[in-house]
């Protein structure tokens, strides 16, 4: 079934003409039948429910999209801790992947890849799944080869401090009536810098205070962008694109936890 979006949906209630009483043009609720004064959102065809985005859709379809897009980033969460573990605790692994670094590089261009064309199959059954998961296979091979260069006590607190930083967030933000949305441009220019720098970085040798302040801003802006992201998860996406609005979150999580344990690491170096 194709969904069109709807301009300017007409309000359905008790009111509403399709709800009268053929025969005489009268509304059917003058007739005191409790049957007819109990109609719902139910009687409206499924065609009906659907708007441009998610927020303009009926309630049953906004829960329905919300519990896709949290099960897909639950299990891309579940298969990154499962194939980070195993290089982390692996050794035949590990030094396998450490001793070639070029493959970090090729699962760089993959997730890109993979991710651009999730995002244009995003609306495409199954492709679009197929795509996610390859994306986040090297997404988890990166984060795999990261961790494996921590102790895993680190890794593990990192693990706890970004778990309960992104559900606290995620309750403020479906929560509070403010809207953060207006901030993404702030954070976007934040982000570009702090990519510049990154760049820079990986020719001159900062000191540990200036990676603890790189760090901090960091988490900082990936927390934001949380905050951001589930408050779009509404606004933005139409009811076919969880794959977009997963990869989204995934994204946020799995950044936030690199700086985490960046901050993590380099306190514990002191």
């Amino acid at each position: 079934m194709s969904y069109q979006p709807i301009d300017n949906p007409p309000e359905y209630n008790q009111q509403s003409s399709i709800f009268k009483n053929p025969a005489d043009g009268s509304n059917s609720t003058s007739h005191g039948s409790s049957s007819q004064q109990a109609r719902t959102f139910d009687n409206i065809p499924d065609d009906f429910k659907y708007d441009v985005n998610v927020s303009g859709c009926d309630i049953s379809i906004r829960h329905s999209f919300i519990k896709k897009v949290y099960t897909l980033l639950f299990l891309q969460l579940l298969l990154t801790t499962g194939i980070a573990a195993l290089i982390c605790k692996n050794e035949t692994i590990k030094n396998f992947s450490l001793e070639n670094p070029w493959l970090l590089f090729v699962s760089f261009i993959g997730s890109i890849g993979s991710m651009l064309f999730a995002f244009h199959q995003s609306r495409h059954y199954p492709y679009n799944l197929i795509l996610l998961t390859i994306f986040t296979i090297f997404e988890s091979y990166s984060i795999g080869v990261v961790t494996s260069l921590y102790d895993t006590q680190i890794v593990l607190e990192a693990m706890i401090i970004t778990l309960v930083i992104f559900v606290g967030l995620s309750l403020f933000a479906f929560q509070t009536k403010y809207d953060f949305t207006s901030w993404i441009g702030v954070l976007n220019g934040v982000l570009f810098a702090l990519i510049g720098i990154g760049f820079i970085w990986m020719f001159i040798q900062p000191s540990t205070i200036s990676e603890l302040v790189y760090a901090g801003i960091g988490a900082t802006v990936f927390s934001a962008y949380i905050i951001i992201d589930t408050q779009l998860i509404l606004r933005k996406y139409n009811v076919e694109e969880e794959v977009p609005a997963a990869i989204g979150l995934y994204l946020d999580i799995i950044n936030l936890f690199l700086e985490i344990l960046r901050i993590l690491a380099a306190t514990r170096d002191d």
